[in-house]
């Protein structure tokens, strides 16, 4: 499992989801040898137990040794030289529990965006004024819009705030779509102006395309720069991420930025408009723990010092590197 997930996520490197669902897969796999272990060694202890108190009640010289040979032993070989079924149900059951957590993350993943949406109403009041930044797209894109959508439901006359995203303009569609939706306060305003609008923000959404390590979320271009804005106005900042997103990897890593840190000039340029042009096209950002106030998952909300606790519950320390020897 270890060998064909750490081959996927170096396939698809750019995506944190796939080495984190490999991660998650293989601690269900160590819990359930190690609970296994545990479980054979007790029964081997009370076994050796019985077999030691009908030796000294049949006043037999070593009665249990011959007890043991007969009965069956720790390696799940009886006295005849017959394996035990005790190791095919135990592999049965790990079977099953795999089985069972990879429909779990798929239900996880499928759900995500509603069930961050729905704490919506912990964060929103009546009247807020709503600065966010619409994402390129991917598992992570949508979430602002949900959250924005669910809030307008709970609370009255909410002012959201989009950044036009240039040069893709995703803010723009992003305020359609609100509005087209119901909310009636939607205003576009372009890059430069996030500063100048932040005095009147009380509350910044963002997304995370993933999680890492330390704290720090990784975000489509842009939003550090709101971010920043957010922070220099006092102003809370809350990240949307799933679960699945959340990675033991870190910043520091050799070669880390070049797989996140660039996009396609295609998006920023047409081809042949400027054959000798050199277009440098920030694809993603990094938005450190001291810029955010609170991540917002589907298992609930978690300042960003709690993230080491999170992977600490749902990967084994011993796959943060799928590719280690």
């Amino acid at each position: 499992v270890r060998e064909v997930g750490g081959a996927l996520a170096l396939v698809r490197r750019e995506h944190l989801l796939v080495g984190n669902v490999a991660r998650r897969v293989l601690k269900v796999i160590r819990d359930e040898a190690s609970a296994g272990a545990r479980g054979r060694g007790a029964e081997a202890r009370a076994g050796s137990g019985e077999r030691a108190g009908s030796g000294v009640v049949g006043g037999v010289s070593g009665g249990g040794d011959r007890g043991g040979e007969r009965g069956e032993r720790e390696d799940g070989v009886d006295g005849h030289g017959r394996r035990s079924s005790d190791g095919g149900e135990a592999m049965k059951k790990l079977k099953r529990d795999v089985i069972e957590t990879a429909h779990e993350v798929m239900e996880e993943m499928q759900s995500v965006s509603s069930n961050i949406a729905a704490q919506s109403g912990e964060f929103v009041v009546n009247g807020m004024v709503i600065m966010t930044i619409s994402g390129a797209g991917g598992a992570s894109g949508g979430l602002p819009e949900a959250f924005l959508r669910d809030a307008h439901k709970k609370r009255n006359d909410l002012r959201v705030v989009v950044a036009e995203c240039a040069p893709r303009f995703d803010g723009h569609v992003m305020a359609k779509s609100l509005a087209e939706r119901g909310v009636k306060d939607v205003n576009v305003i372009c890059d430069s102006a996030v500063y100048a609008a932040m005095p009147s923000v009380k509350l910044v959404v963002l997304s995370a395309r993933g999680v890492l390590a330390d704290g720090t979320a990784l975000v489509d271009s842009g939003a550090y720069n709101v971010a920043l804005a957010a922070k220099a106005h006092a102003v809370p900042v809350i990240v949307l991420a799933g679960s699945y997103a959340i990675s033991p990897k870190s910043i520091n890593e050799e070669g880390f930025d070049s797989l996140f840190g660039l996009g396609s000039p295609a998006s920023a340029l047409e081809y042949g408009v400027h054959p000798d042009a050199v277009v440098v096209n920030p694809a993603l950002e990094y938005v450190p723990p001291e810029l955010i106030s609170v991540f917002v998952t589907d298992h609930g909300a978690h300042v960003p010092g709690f993230i080491q606790v999170l992977l600490g519950e749902m990967y084994s320390p011993l796959d943060a590197s799928l590719l280690a020897k």
